[in-house]
């Protein structure tokens, strides 16, 4: 089996699993690295000390760790379906590291970078800290999403396929009317992205954009840290639920987790 070979069948299983796109691509990506790295033409003879070489040389390369195990998570479900090599994570481990306690914005930080924004970023940030959206759902939110009438916005098939419907408020609402009003909404179609991109019509911003939307702003502040980030608007918007006395069953709905046990980590915050 060749490179091709085995990317086309690595494609075709995870589109059959209903992977998500990006996740398609990504795994996609890490895999044909890797392949070209072990200088290997016969696929079928990679094995596990060729997985474990390529980790090594990604640490001695000074990679996040987070990242490497990205790329594990992507070699071990590649050899499992494609080359049916079964690595259990004893035999083919993540990689271990202090995990950093997230940045929590206090209510006077948000409403200083509220109170600065413009119509667009005020937006972004408060579906970030108002509604617990992660960068990849801010990005992908389609007008058909969002029904002004019953306060809620649908986001379909997000993180490991959890969809959920999430409940506006008053600020948010008025957020999307002045960023409609704005940008034209009377000429806007139902599938059309919140967030469109300059660069690729038809396609939403990456998500990458809006992460260097939130960092590039949040400069202007002197609070300012490095550690924050789009992602601590989420774990303040859990944080605040919490503190409010939210049970864990309804986090876990709102913020479009599978597991009660992912959901608790909030907890230690």
């Amino acid at each position: 089996m060749n490179k091709d070979e085995a990317l086309n069948t690595f494609v075709s299983v995870m589109k059959l699993r209903d992977l998500s796109a990006s996740t398609v691509k990504m795994y996609s990506w890490y895999v044909s690295r890797f392949i070209d790295h072990s200088g290997k033409e016969d696929v079928s003879l990679l094995d596990l000390s060729d997985a474990q070489s390529y980790v090594l040389m990604m640490k001695e390369r000074g990679d996040e760790p987070q990242s490497i195990n990205v790329v594990i998570c992507a070699l071990r479900y590649f050899y499992e379906t494609v080359l049916d090599k079964a690595y259990t994570r004893k035999q083919f481990p993540d990689l271990k590291y202090p995990e950093k306690i997230p940045y929590l914005f206090g209510k006077d930080e948000i409403r200083a970078i509220l109170s600065e924004a413009d119509v667009r970023m005020k937006l972004v940030i408060l579906l970030g800290c108002d509604c617990g959206f992660r960068a990849s759902e801010t990005a992908h939110i389609r007008i058909q999403d969002v029904d002004v009438n019953r306060r809620i916005i649908c986001i379909p098939d997000s993180k490991r396929g959890v969809s959920r419907n999430v409940k506006l408020s008053g600020s948010v609402l008025d957020a999307f009317r002045s960023y409609w009003k704005l940008y034209g909404w009377e000429n806007w179609k139902k599938e059309d992205y919140l967030f469109p991109s300059p660069k690729r019509p038809g396609n939403c911003v990456r998500t990458a954009v809006i992460h260097s939307w939130f960092s590039t702003y949040m400069k202007n502040f002197d609070f300012y840290e490095k550690d924050m980030t789009y992602h601590c608007l989420r774990h303040s918007f859990a944080t605040n639920m919490l503190e409010n006395g939210c049970d864990i069953f309804l986090r876990q709905n709102l913020l479009g987790k599978k597991s009660l046990f992912s959901t608790d980590r909030y907890n230690d915050y």
